[in-house]
């Protein structure tokens, strides 16, 4: 069985030539499905990455498409966690967001649809 941790790793050594060991978990977003887009419920989870060493960064490489379609990542660069803020959707920020704020907490919070869940509406 693939481990949540074990399949964060697996996608940052097969399409960034990363080798890193996830930290803990910091944010569960469940997300319902989106009949208008097609979009099927899923469960994201944002891990702690820690920092990369120069080595590390040096190591990146993207990997190829398979067979004849796109690459999944084709570019990336270094920014600020409030450039980055400006360049995904909202659903998104509000995952950021909740993940930044508790790196070195503890616990974990859910999210679903991007949204807090609080016990009492668990």
């Amino acid at each position: 069985m693939e481990t949540a941790p074990r399949a964060a790793a697996y996608n940052a050594r097969t399409k960034l030539g990363l080798d890193i060991t996830p930290g803990p978990a910091l944010v569960f977003d469940h997300v319902p499905e989106n009949e208008s887009t097609g979009a099927k419920e899923g469960l994201n989870i944002v891990f702690d990455g820690g920092m990369l060493t120069g080595a590390q960064v040096r190591s990146i490489t993207l990997s190829a498409a398979p067979s004849a379609t796109e690459p999944e990542i084709t570019a990336y660069r270094f920014m600020t966690s409030t450039d980055l803020l400006y360049l995904v959707s909202d659903y998104q920020r509000v995952r950021i967001r909740a993940a930044a704020q508790q790196r070195g907490l503890g616990g974990i919070p859910y999210l679903y649809a991007g949204k807090a869940i609080t016990r009492s509406a668990a």
